[in-house]
């Protein structure tokens, strides 16, 4: 009998890690069955039971849902709400003033963004927000990536202890124009983000300037789906 029960016990963890390698291929491929987004370690396949305190939070893995990529709400960056859709969908920026002035009704709380100028036949979504202090305690898991304004208010109540932390879990950015001042960008040197510089005239060079912002953040994700 003991024989019997270990050999259950041996077939029970070949499954368990069978199905945790899908996991693992579905997370890399950047969707699954029920839609796009990521898993929780343990939660879908049931057998983590170990209670978790309401205010952990999961510094490595991405939580379950659409991943979340946060935007300042302030109008003098150069990412925005407003703006964030055409230009990492259609590689073409757009100033946030004029776009703000095209858009019909209130400013939308979320906006949705895919990679479209790709060849992978499975794209990723994310959402993308500028209201952190809306975000629910498990939301954060979901955040992988943020555009900053340059300022240490931008990160005020964020659940983080400091910068190291903050660009640790999450892939940062800082759009600005290529003939800005070195000034501009003094505070965001110091801190591990990602500097992308754009054209003020010549829009024929913002796709390739998207394009690194995609090849850093699927980098970035893959990498967090492995950790």
């Amino acid at each position: 009998m003991a024989s019997t029960r270990r050999e259950e016990e041996r077939h029970r963890l070949e499954s368990h890690q069978r199905k945790d390698g899908l996991v693992a291929k579905s997370r890399l491929m950047g969707a699954d069955e029920r839609g796009l987004g990521f898993w929780k370690d343990g939660d879908e396949l049931g057998y983590d039971g170990t209670p978790k305190p309401k205010m952990l939070l999961n510094r490595s893995k991405i939580g379950e849902g659409v991943p979340i990529i946060l935007v300042p709400s302030a109008f003098q960056t150069l990412i925005t709400i407003y703006n964030v859709k055409e230009f990492l969908e259609d590689g073409v920026f757009i100033p946030t003033d004029v776009k703000a002035k095209q858009m019909k009704g209130a400013k939308p709380d979320c906006v949705t963004v895919q990679k479209k100028f790709s060849r992978d036949r499975v794209v990723m979504a994310y959402e993308v927000r500028d209201k952190p202090s809306a975000l629910k305690t498990e939301d954060w898991d979901r955040v992988v990536a943020v555009f900053v304004l340059g300022k240490e208010w931008q990160f005020k109540d964020w659940p983080f202890k400091d910068h190291v932390e903050i660009f640790n879990k999450i892939i940062g950015f800082y759009m600005r124009f290529e003939d800005d001042s070195v000034e501009s960008a003094k505070i965001v040197k110091q801190w591990n983000v990602k500097i992308i510089s754009i054209s003020k005239n010549k829009r024929h060079q913002d796709r390739a300037a998207a394009l690194e912002v995609w090849d850093r953040l699927e980098e970035f994700v893959r990498s967090r789906s492995h950790t």
